[in-house]
């Protein structure tokens, strides 16, 4: 018997089978409905259990203790019965439960925000925030947004919202007993607003004392960059100029540094250039030693000897925390260079060659535009972590050499002075944000002449 097919039916799968199954973006919702369902059922069993068990009461169950009794139990059992219908609903595949999830959730999240308004309990809001707002954009069948929340409610909680609150603190004014307040609002007292901005370009006791700390953290930053630079290009270029079965041990070499917490590669520089370090000791004991031994043989030696009594001033200066911050940055001036200089085509270099340019030329007008995206991304990444750099000019500079990290710090944990310490913070984020639409936009015009 033979079996025939039309092409309609070879084309088209059947009704039955397209509709089969379970939207993935519904389903994923349901357990998210059910999870909550979870937690407001441990809520409510703690609620009823506080007389039992001795549990450490949370910032909503103190809130709630201070109303009527019944309220509890009405919060807790409505959420647990709208979130357990909710999942059951959408598992079972039910007409119109993804709209009453929504409902459910738009609700949720106002009654979290009012909460928040009324009692500024923060964990609980952000908790209840996260698994509300990513069921809600699951419901409403957004893919893009739903696959971005998780990061983007992450970078809106813990970057976003604590800008805002500095950028709110940096208006005010210090108190005496180190609070902040704020002036009136009103379009007279709009400039006060702005006095520790004004106070960071001011004289203060006849001398620029905060521009000199800025020019002198920028110009630390812009030599770091540019040896980190120097240095990291043509190690780079090597790396990428290397067989593939070698690059990657000379990549994960770099990488080695990376083991090993920062501040503890610091100290290990401090133990090396301290007065009684490696450097020191060879210097003032095993060179001292021969040279003396040596000093009547020569006018060299004698100078020598003189010159080795005293020891090198190797820390607690400007030199050693450029030496600390070029060690710490190095890697990532070398790493975007390789991984930019690693997709060229090296045949351009060999064509030029036979074209007859030079390596001059080739250096300048292939490799260095081709390369060129690398560049400014090692830049960029080395140039911002050192200009907020605190580690190192605190522990290698000492009191002796103060970046715009150490001033902040001050700031915040000596004087209490948050404000000007936030505006400060401003004047950095502002640098920076200049630094790294510079790239994006040399990045763009790059890739336009490509």
């Amino acid at each position: 018997m033979a079996i025939t097919t039309t092409s309609e039916q070879v084309k088209s799968p059947p009704r039955a089978a397209m509709s089969a199954g379970i939207d993935p973006r519904l389903k994923v919702a349901a357990y998210l409905a059910l999870a909550s369902a979870i937690l407001w059922l441990f809520l409510l069993f703690r609620w009823l259990t506080f007389s039992v068990i001795a549990w450490k009461p949370l910032g909503a169950e103190l809130a709630l203790a201070t109303w009527p009794p019944l309220w509890p139990y009405v919060i807790y059992g409505g959420l647990l019965l709208a979130d357990l219908g909710v999942g059951i609903g959408l598992l079972r595949g039910g007409r119109g439960v993804h709209r009453v999830g929504m409902a459910t959730a738009v609700v949720t999240i106002l009654g979290a925000l009012l909460y928040f308004i009324l009692l500024r309990e923060f964990w609980g809001t952000a908790v209840v925030l996260a698994i509300t707002g990513f069921k809600l954009l699951l419901l409403a069948r957004h893919t893009g947004w739903s696959l971005a929340y998780p990061a983007a409610f992450w970078l809106g909680l813990f970057f976003v919202m604590p800008m805002i609150i500095v950028f709110i603190v940096s208006l005010g004014e210090r108190a005496r007993l180190g609070t902040v307040i704020y002036p009136p609002l009103s379009l007279d007292n709009l400039g006060i607003y702005f006095n520790d901005y004004i106070r960071f370009f001011s004289k203060v006791g006849g001398d620029y004392i905060y521009l000199r700390i800025f020019w002198r953290s920028v110009r630390i930053a812009v030599f770091n960059t540019i040896i980190c630079l120097v240095v990291g290009y043509p190690f780079a270029y090597w790396i990428a100029r290397q067989p593939i079965r070698y690059r990657s041990m000379l990549v994960f070499l770099v990488m080695i540094p990376f083991w090993t917490n920062f501040l503890v590669r610091t100290y290990a520089w401090m133990l090396i250039l301290r007065d009684s370090g490696l450097i020191n000791n060879f210097w003032t004991i095993t060179l001292h030693e021969q040279a003396v031994l040596l000093a009547d043989q020569s006018a060299l030696f004698t100078w020598l000897a003189q010159a080795t009594s005293r020891k090198l001033p190797l820390l607690f200066n400007q030199p050693a925390v450029m030496v600390g911050l070029f060690y710490g940055y190095l890697p990532f001036m070398i790493l975007p260079l390789y991984s930019n200089l690693e997709q060229l085509d090296w045949s351009l270099l060999e064509a030029a060659a036979d074209l007859g340019a030079n390596a001059r030329q080739r250096f300048l007008r292939i490799l260095l535009p081709l390369s060129l995206p690398g560049i400014v991304a090692g830049s960029i990444i080395v140039f911002i972590p050192s200009l907020g750099a605190y580690v190192t000019p605190d522990l290698m500079g000492g009191a002796k050499v103060a970046l715009l990290g150490n001033l902040l710090q001050q700031q915040f944990m000596t004087v209490r002075d948050w404000p000007f310490g936030s505006a400060i913070g401003f004047i950095m984020m502002a640098i920076m944000l200049a630094a790294t639409l510079v790239y994006f936009r040399t990045l763009a015009k790059n890739q336009q002449l490509v």
